[in-house]
């Protein structure tokens, strides 16, 4: 499986967001979060996965020394503590997403919105003081924590219902513009190439090994496994392991997959908000 497809497909980010607002809203232990955020690519236990970019976070840690998960959870968990999250307009635990055309919903010209940019995600927990958000973003060596202040833009979320229709329309249009458009030019190494169909089902098998917490509201669930399928044949489309597609599908792919990435985010605040209700 090339990196590079799977990429275009899933972020561990998704999961990371789920695994901290189950832990934060308390439906998952904390040994089995970290271990969890730890197989996901997350911040390790080892000093130095995780550095104050540019955060204001409470006083729990010694922050002049090298950080790691544990301090990570330490801070996220001071930072929310006493919130009401019922109340809270804001959700616990969000997940940003952008990709071409499609900028981060943070606020532009931060060093967070550029981050979370470069690295096509992040995560924002909400601070219990109103006005404050903290965003962890996974950086080339280290995750980057960014605190910022004052109203963050809202995005458009769907209802799970919502998001399975639209992704559902995602599909059908994709099928359609990928069927009226000719095949690539096949080279000499064609015949090394992945049948699209075989790639489909790799794909698929690596994002089941991906797990998430017990407690994920089945509709939520349903959400994102239908975006991990129309993003698998999207990405084979527009691939060119399977000898189709390329770039010249790109104008009519980038709005499709801004649509899974709506759904996703959408899933994700479903889950967080059910579990604080």
């Amino acid at each position: 499986m090339q990196r590079r497809v799977l990429d275009q497909v899933w972020t561990p980010t998704q999961h990371i967001a789920l695994w901290l607002g189950a832990w934060l809203s308390g439906f998952e232990g904390y040994d089995h979060t970290t271990e969890a955020i730890a197989s996901l690519g997350g911040p390790s236990p080892q000093p130095g996965s995780l550095v104050l970019a540019d955060a204001v976070v409470p006083d729990v840690v010694d922050v002049d020394k090298p950080l790691g998960c544990a301090d990570m959870m330490r801070l996220l968990r001071a930072a929310t503590d006493g919130g009401d999250w019922r109340e809270d307009s804001r959700a616990l635990v969000r997940l940003v997403l952008s990709g071409p055309g499609d900028a981060p919903l943070l606020p532009a010209g931060t060093e967070a919105t550029r981050a979370t940019a470069a690295a096509g995600g992040a995560i924002v927990v909400a601070d219990a003081e109103p006005g404050f958000n903290h965003v962890l973003v996974a950086g080339e060596d280290a995750w980057l924590w960014y605190t910022l202040e004052g109203h963050l833009p809202e995005p458009a979320y769907l209802s799970p219902g919502e998001a399975d229709l639209q992704l559902a329309d995602a599909s059908r249009r994709a099928a359609e513009a990928i069927a009226a458009m000719p095949r690539g030019h096949v080279s000499s190494t064609s015949a090394r190439r992945v049948d699209p169909h075989l790639l489909v089902g790799m794909l698929d098998d690596h994002l089941d090994m991906a797990f998430v917490p017990d407690s994920v509201p089945r509709r939520a669930l349903g959400v994102l496994a239908r975006a991990d399928r129309v993003s698998s044949i999207l990405a084979v489309a527009q691939g060119s392991e399977s000898g189709v597609g390329g770039s010249a599908f790109d104008p009519q792919l980038i709005p499709l997959w801004r649509l899974i990435r709506q759904a996703r985010m959408s899933a994700v605040d479903y889950a967080v908000r059910e579990w604080t209700r």
